[in-house]
């Protein structure tokens, strides 16, 4: 085999993009692979020829946050959503963004006998124009229509960039497409890390631009990650090999994978390579002792190599509670810094009310805010008018004006918009919801609150754990949440067969979701099985020589 002059090749990667003069450009990239630095080098470049006008899409709000930051200040980052409803907002003067339009819309529909619609037909565009709002699933149909209708309100600018394209639905798509007729375009993305097809998202967008046969765009590729071992690449590999997504033998470009190389680049990765050759198997674990494992496993890893971020990661449906629980039980163990993302640890706010208010207290007579509030009689419409003006002024007001609120209009406005039954119910079955007593006085509510409060803070307050591990910063979230995030050390808990993957069948998103959650990892990964679950068969998929595997000895742990 030859050996690969790793520094030149990957500076060709990156400057045959920055080289290239074509307006519409495609570029896979892998995890750790240095989008980052390219889009902020295509923009220095464009900078160098006096350009100044530049747009950073991506799909969710956590990966713009990332952008952003990224990003800061050399372009305007958004989502898609974000930059297609002030586009829309800016062409429908009045117009109101209710992120639940969808489902209201269906409702209104429904009561009127029409059970089937689709979002732009002629009863749905009815219902929007009747409440001026657009929402979360029809803002980017409204904004592609608005281009179609008029192609000089397209917006442009000297430079796009479109970041996570594989997570891009069809309607996404295709309003892409129009903003790269007036502007020059960069999308980056792969698709073996497609995660919301559940969404609609497709990665066969990204297929079809970057297929040989299709002209209008030139298609680059980021081979060289810098972020993952030798044996975290490796095992990716054979993931992608043994569930056959080297599909080259498919003639239809959008269901093709995309052929690419992904490399290990060794001039930054050479010593994590050497110092973790391996990926670890945790089989057998109880519930109970998986905090407790991933604490001496930690300890062992700070004896003769340096971590700070730990990532503990499950797949969403299955491992909801598994994660909270163990977050919890790191928390005990005196870890400071610990950071459960998918949990609610304030009483949430029913949002649909707060965005009502807000509605009718710019325009007392607003349909969609008395419509959202299920058009009450007129008796109970000074109530909600007064909770509105309360809650503007919290919002918007001075310091002098907020003073000027009497406590009881604020615990009225609290007992309104303050989801009490969620949070109580939010650790508990459907069967044992059905079991929850009357819904408790404000006064139990606060000694809950109370309650909680002084269990943290003791505990936080007086667990002792040694430096370092104790100031690790631990995130604790599920998969799909961990898109964009990357760590020292990666924990993947409920790694069993029928939980991750969930039936004997794997599909594609499932092997996606363990893709992803492989190459979170910069030095280590640590899979754990549950007890007297059978161990995930992503685990067939290299030579035991490549595993370290340990089996908890419960009898012994007792």
């Amino acid at each position: 085999m030859l050996a690969i002059d790793y520094k030149s090749e990957r500076t060709k990667d990156t400057s045959d993009i920055l080289d290239s003069t074509h307006l519409k450009k495609v570029v896979i990239a892998g995890p750790g692979t240095g989008k980052s630095y390219l889009f902020a080098e295509l923009i220095r470049k464009k900078r160098e020829q006096g350009k100044s006008d530049f747009l950073a899409i991506t799909f969710v709000g956590k990966l713009g946050d990332s952008l952003a930051d990224d990003l800061c200040g050399l372009a305007k980052t958004t989502t898609m959503h974000s930059f297609a409803r002030d586009f829309v907002l800016k062409y429908c003067k009045g117009w109101n963004y209710y992120p639940r339009m969808l489902e209201l819309i269906a409702e209104d529909l429904k009561q009127e006998g029409i059970k089937e619609f689709t979002i732009g037909d002629e009863n749905y565009e009815e219902k929007t124009k009747y409440y001026k709002a657009v929402g979360d699933a029809d803002v980017v149909h409204y904004a592609v229509q608005i281009c179609k209708k008029d192609e000089s309100k397209t917006p442009i600018f000297d430079l796009i960039l479109v970041d996570e394209y594989q997570d891009f639905n069809a309607i996404e798509s295709e309003f892409v497409d129009l903003l790269a007729v007036k502007s020059e375009i960069v999308i980056v993305g792969d698709d073996d890390q497609a995660l919301y097809s559940f969404k609609g998202s497709s990665p066969s967008f990204i297929r079809e631009k970057y297929d040989l046969g299709n002209t209008y765009w030139e298609s680059h590729t980021l081979r060289f990650c810098s972020r993952c071992t030798e044996v975290v690449i490796k095992y990716f590999d054979a993931i992608v090999d043994k569930y056959n997504l080297k599909n080259s033998s498919e003639l239809d470009p959008k269901k093709r994978r995309v052929e690419k190389k992904y490399i290990c680049y060794m001039p930054d990765k050479e010593s994590d390579s050497k110092l973790n050759p391996k990926i670890h198997l945790i089989k057998n674990c109880p519930v109970g002792m998986i905090a407790r494992k991933i604490r001496h496993q930690l300890a062992e890893m700070a004896k003769n190599q340096k971590i700070k971020d730990i990532l503990v990661i499950g797949e969403a449906r299955s491992c909801q509670t598994l994660l909270k629980t163990v977050g919890q039980q790191l928390k005990n163990y005196g870890f400071k810094n610990v950071d459960l993302r998918d949990s609610i640890d304030v009483i949430p706010l029913q949002q649909d009310i707060v965005d009502a208010y807000k509605f009718i207290v710019n325009d007392a007579e607003s349909l969609l805010g008395w419509r959202i509030l299920n058009n009450p009689i007129e008796a109970d419409k000074n109530g909600h008018l007064k909770n509105a003006k309360t809650l503007n002024t919290i919002i918007n007001g001075s310091p002098s004006d907020l003073k000027k609120i009497s406590q009881t209009d604020i615990q009225i406005l609290e007992n309104t918009i303050e989801n009490w039954k969620f949070y109580l119910n939010k650790d508990k079955s459907k069967k044992d919801q059905a079991k929850v007593p009357d819904e408790p006085t404000r006064c139990d509510q606060n000694e809950l609150i109370r309650k909680d409060v002084l269990t943290r803070e003791l505990k936080s307050n007086n667990l002792s754990l040694s430096r370092p591990l104790s100031n690790l910063n631990i995130t604790i979230c599920n998969v799909l949440n961990s898109k964009g995030l990357s760590a020292d050390v990666v924990f993947l808990i409920g790694f069993d067969q029928g939980r991750f993957p969930l039936k004997t069948e794997v599909s594609d998103s499932e092997v996606y979701q363990m893709l992803v959650a492989l190459t979170r990892a910069k030095k280590r990964v640590y899979l754990i099985n549950t007890i007297d679950r059978k161990v995930s068969d992503f685990s067939n998929c290299m030579t035991k020589d490549e595993w370290n595997i340990e089996t908890v000895d419960t009898i012994k742990n007792d």
